[in-house]
């Protein structure tokens, strides 16, 4: 593996950052899709390099200072300030988000690496400083006195996130994965959601075969789980030999009320 991965390196070219977002923004046409906020077609010249700076900004987290240019300008802090208050918002960053996904889908070695219908989600956690009704409390990941919140991304089998969620705190993000993918900014709908053991439930296996998707999390500790089965005639297969336990029905159906349905797909045993 060494020296494959120094064979690589050698041939990955060595660009600055700013260098990299503005070949991308000419490649797809990003400046098209950042629209103004009253709706007006007012794009100025140098309009992608101001975008690009304001994007630069924002991601390092750096403010405008490092990015202006009092004798260029695209990057000055009035016009940066212009494009930050105009163009910079959630729904264009969307659309473009899906110019990234469709051009990263034309490159040959990405289709290599999948057809875009395996998506992995996980969130990451960030302390929130101020007020807000996406913060919550957790002694475990933000301490006794902050709040917090979670990021929950999704990424595709192709290497390109597909958008995401903002979690209050740390709720299960499970239940969160489905609005994920459904306001996805692009791409094919994924078959199968990749996720970790935090994110598994019983009933999420439900919720996602009913959307129609394959819901797959990555077990720890699946030595201690069992397989329950509902027919104790029916052949499972390679299963049969491991799932030797079985669901009494008519137990659960003297113990609960007109609230609890039976669902069956047609393709196996009922989902309960």
């Amino acid at each position: 593996m060494p020296p494959f991965r120094h064979m690589v390196n050698g041939m990955l070219p060595k660009v600055d950052f700013p260098e990299l977002l503005l070949e991308v923004a000419e490649l797809t046409g990003m400046e098209e899709v950042f629209t103004h906020i009253s709706g007006a077609d007012s794009h100025m010249e140098g309009f992608a390099t101001s975008l690009c700076a304001v994007l630069l900004s924002e991601a390092c987290n750096v403010g405008f200072t490092p990015v202006i240019k009092p004798g260029v300008p695209a990057l000055t802090r009035g016009r940066l300030v212009q494009v930050d208050q105009g163009y910079f918002r959630a729904e264009n960053i969307s659309a473009a988000n899906g110019l990234f996904i469709e051009a990263q889908a034309k490159i040959d070695v990405v289709r290599a690496w999948g057809g875009g219908l395996v998506a992995s989600a996980d969130g990451v956690r960030f302390t929130v400083p101020v007020q807000t009704l996406y913060a919550g409390s957790n002694p475990r990941y933000f301490g006794l006195r902050h709040k917090g919140a979670t990021w929950l991304n999704v990424v595709n089998d192709q290497v390109m996130g597909l958008g995401g969620v903002v979690v209050p705190g740390t709720l299960r993000d499970s239940l969160f994965i489905l609005d994920a993918i459904h306001a996805r900014d692009g791409g094919p709908k994924p078959e199968t959601v990749i996720t970790d053991t935090a994110s598994y439930s019983d009933i999420v296996f439900g919720l996602f075969a009913i959307c129609g998707y394959q819901f797959s999390p990555r077990i720890a500790d699946i030595s201690d789980a069992r397989l329950w089965r509902t027919n104790t005639a029916a052949d499972y297969g390679p299963l049969q030999p491991v799932s030797n336990h079985t669901i009494r029905l008519d137990r659960i159906r003297a113990r609960s009320g007109p609230g609890v349905t039976t669902h069956d797909s047609g393709a196996g045993p009922p989902w309960v």
